[in-house]
């Protein structure tokens, strides 16, 4: 049986498919427990176009890169193919691993390749919250500069980190003022430059951060309005948390989650039920009446998902 490597190291945004090949490595290991023939081979990328891979264009390949998966010549795929009738293993992986990627990228490897890379000597102070060191790094960086000379920063900042995120080589093809959409940016690009700016800024981020800020330069100056309270050694300690914001924050990540396909009645239910605990959580320590409470119940049994944030924002917001 042909699978696929996805089925070891996973598949950002191909759950789906990345589990139906595990399956079939499961079930080849099923049979040969019960003296029954089976061998799964689980394939690596290919260089040679196929129905499967037809469709990946260049952000795609650079997507597959970073995680150490390197193409495969259709000679080198016959030998391990060889290879594979030869042996007596269940399943086996045909794949090519690039180890220069795996180590530039060994923070964010599945487990499985992460075993493969070597690790630097571990130094005292490995402890440190590399956020925090980012963060203190950037406000040192912009620190004494002027508001444009920190615009710029910014904007360099975003565009080398989507750069990055495209697999484009050149920040320079990366325009400030262009949307990024156009620029080819889809959800799972759109997560991955929110990770990388987080950690760079230690900052709270939306998930849906470049849909909300639609070009690098956009984005750049909201992330600039963050971090300006903290230019000057950070805001006051009587300044209360942005506690809305965070909750926003939270309500648009669990909104992705809610949309997607396929959310079966029992796990609903737990949804419904844990909801519920929170709002009476949140009732009872506000005071509100007993019937206020009585009509948040009777709105969650009833509201679909969408509704389920309309109430949050509408009964919940100061």
């Amino acid at each position: 049986m042909f699978s696929s490597v996805a089925g070891i190291v996973g598949s950002p945004g191909q759950g789906n498919y990345a589990a139906a090949n595990s399956f079939l490595d499961g079930l080849a290991a099923y049979r040969r427990d019960r003296g029954l023939p089976g061998t799964s081979l689980a394939w690596g990328l290919w260089e040679q176009a196929s129905a499967m891979t037809e469709h990946l264009d260049d952000r795609d390949e650079a997507r597959i890169s970073r995680v150490g998966i390197a193409p495969l010549s259709a000679r080198q795929a016959l030998d391990l193919f060889d290879a594979a009738l030869l042996s007596d293993r269940p399943f086996v992986v045909a794949a090519r691993l690039d180890q220069r990627a795996l180590a530039a990228h060994r923070d964010a490897l599945p487990p499985l390749l992460a075993q493969l890379v070597s690790r630097a000597p571990r130094r005292v102070i490995a402890e440190i919250d590399t956020t925090s060191v980012s963060k203190s790094g950037l406000l040192a960086q912009l620190h004494g500069l002027s508001a444009e000379q920190r615009r710029q920063e910014l904007v360099e900042l975003v565009c080398g980190n989507a750069a990055a995120v495209l697999g484009q080589p050149n920040v320079a093809d990366i325009d400030p003022e262009r949307p990024f959409q156009d620029l080819g940016f889809d959800s799972l690009t759109a997560v991955e430059l929110r990770n990388r700016l987080k950690k760079a800024t230690g900052l709270t981020l939306s998930p849906t951060l470049i849909f909300d800020h639609s070009s690098p330069a956009g984005l750049a100056a909201h992330l600039d309005a963050q971090l300006d309270t903290q230019l000057d050694g950070g805001a006051p300690a009587s300044e209360p948390p942005d506690r809305m914001g965070r909750f926003n924050d939270i309500t648009r990540e669990l909104q992705l989650l809610l949309n997607q396909p396929h959310w079966d009645p029992a796990e609903k239910a737990r949804l419904v039920a844990r909801m519920q605990e929170l709002l009476a959580d949140l009732t009872g320590q506000a005071g509100i009446q007993p019937e206020y409470v009585d009509d948040f119940k009777d709105d969650i049994e009833t509201a679909t998902e969408r509704q389920l944030f309309a109430i949050l924002d509408d009964d919940l917001a100061p």
